[in-house]
C-alpha cells in the first residue's frame, strides 16, 4: 500500500502541468522568436541591393544577434540561479532524449551566436553606416566564406532541431495530452510561483 502511495505521488509530482517560472518562460519566448526573425533575416538579406539597404538589413540581423547572445546569457544566468527546476516530464529513453535536445539547442544556440560574431569581425561589416567592426585577419581570404558558411550551416541545424522541439511540444499537447506544453506557456504558472 505504502509503495502504491509512493508511486502515485511521485506520478503527481511528476505531472506536466508544474509550469515554470514567468521570468524562465519569458525568456524561453524570447529566444524562440528571435532565432525565427534572425533565421528569416538571414535568408531574405541577399535580396537586398547592395550598399545602403542591405547594410541596414544586415545591421539588424547583427544587433538582434547579440540581443540574442545577451538573452541566452540570461536564461543560463537564470537557470542556474533562481529559475523554478521542475522535475522531467518523462522517464526513461523520453527523459534522455529531452534533456539531450535541450543542451543540444543551448550548444547549438551559443555556437551560432559566437560564429555570428565571428562573421562579422571576418567580413569587417558596418553597423547602420554609424561605426565599422574591423576586418579581423585581413591577410586570409579564406577566413570570411569558411565563417559564413559554418554560421550558415549551423544556424539551419538550429532551425531544424527548434522545429523539432516544437513538434515534439505539440505532440505531447495534442496527442499525448500530458501538460508538457502548459510547462512553458505564459499565463499558467502554478498558484504557488508567487510574483516575480
Amino acid at each position: 500500500m505504502k509503495s502504491a502511495l509512493s508511486v502515485e505521488t511521485v506520478a503527481e509530482t511528476r505531472r506536466a502541468d508544474v509550469s515554470y517560472d514567468r521570468r524562465t518562460i519569458q525568456l524561453h519566448w524570447a529566444t524562440a522568436v528571435l532565432v525565427v526573425l534572425l533565421w528569416g533575416i538571414a535568408q531574405i538579406v541577399d535580396l537586398f541591393p547592395k550598399g545602403a539597404p542591405k547594410i541596414a538589413v544586415r545591421s539588424v540581423h547583427i544587433v538582434v544577434g547579440v540581443l540574442l547572445g545577451a538573452i541566452l546569457l540570461m536564461r543560463i544566468v537564470w537557470r542556474t540561479r533562481a529559475g523554478r527546476r521542475l522535475p522531467p516530464a518523462n522517464d526513461g529513453a523520453a527523459g534522455y532524449l529531452a534533456r539531450i535536445v535541450h543542451w543540444a539547442l543551448y550548444a547549438a544556440l551559443a555556437s551560432v551566436i559566437l560564429l555570428g560574431i565571428s562573421n562579422a569581425w571576418a567580413r569587417g561589416d558596418s553597423i547602420f553606416s554609424l561605426f565599422h567592426i574591423p576586418k579581423l585577419y585581413p591577410a586570409n581570404p579564406q577566413l570570411k566564406p569558411t565563417v559564413e558558411y559554418l554560421h550558415k550551416t549551423l544556424a539551419n541545424s538550429l532551425m531544424i532541431l527548434a522545429i523539432a522541439h516544437a513538434l515534439a511540444a505539440i505532440v505531447h499537447h495534442f496527442i499525448l495530452r500530458d501538460g508538457v506544453l502548459r510547462r512553458m506557456l505564459p499565463g499558467s504558472r502554478a498558484k504557488a510561483d508567487g510574483p516575480l
